[in-house]
C-alpha cells in the first residue's frame, strides 16, 4: 500500500452531485482504499489515503482529470544526532513506527510509518523531516 495526499477544492464539491461524481470516477477503477485521514481547510477537503501500489497510477490519474490535487507522500527520516529524545514526535504518531526504547531513546520503525507527516512538525530540534 502506497500513501497518497488528496486534496479536493471546494469549487469542485458545491453539490452533492459533484462529490458522487468524484466517488464514482474512483470506483469505476475497482479500487479499494483505506481513508486515514479526513480535514478541512480553506482550500478544500484534505485526504490522506492508503492505496494499493499497483493502483497508485490509476487512480492519481484519475482525480487529476477532475483537476483534484494529489501528492504521493513520503516516509520521514530522523536525525539521530539532532534528535534530543523529547517524546513530542512519539505521543503524536498514529501507527508507533515513532516510540520509545526501554532505555527513553526514541526509535523509528520505517515500516510502521504511513506518511502523515504530523511528527514533523512537532520536532523541536527539526530532527524529523520528509524523506524524498
Amino acid at each position: 500500500m502506497t500513501i497518497i495526499n488528496v486534496m479536493v477544492p471546494f469549487r469542485l464539491i458545491k453539490q452533492i452531485d459533484d462529490y458522487s461524481r468524484i466517488i464514482n470516477e474512483i470506483l469505476k477503477h475497482d479500487i479499494s482504499f483505506n481513508i486515514l485521514k479526513f480535514s478541512t481547510s480553506s482550500g478544500g477537503i484534505n485526504l490522506l489515503l492508503d492505496v494499493p501500489e499497483s493502483k497508485i497510477d490509476t487512480i492519481t490519474t484519475s482525480l487529476r482529470k477532475n483537476d483534484i490535487y494529489v501528492n504521493r507522500k513520503g516516509r520521514v527520516l530522523v536525525d539521530e544526532d539532532l534528535c534530543i529524545n523529547c517524546g513530542a514526535c512519539v505521543s503524536l504518531c498514529p501507527t508507533d513506527a515513532l516510540h520509545f526504547r526501554d532505555d527513553d531513546s526514541v526509535q523509528f520503525k520505517e515500516d510502521k510509518c504511513i506518511g502523515c507527516l504530523i511528527c514533523i512538525d512537532s520536532c523541536p530540534r527539526g530532527a524529523i523531516e520528509e524523506s524524498k
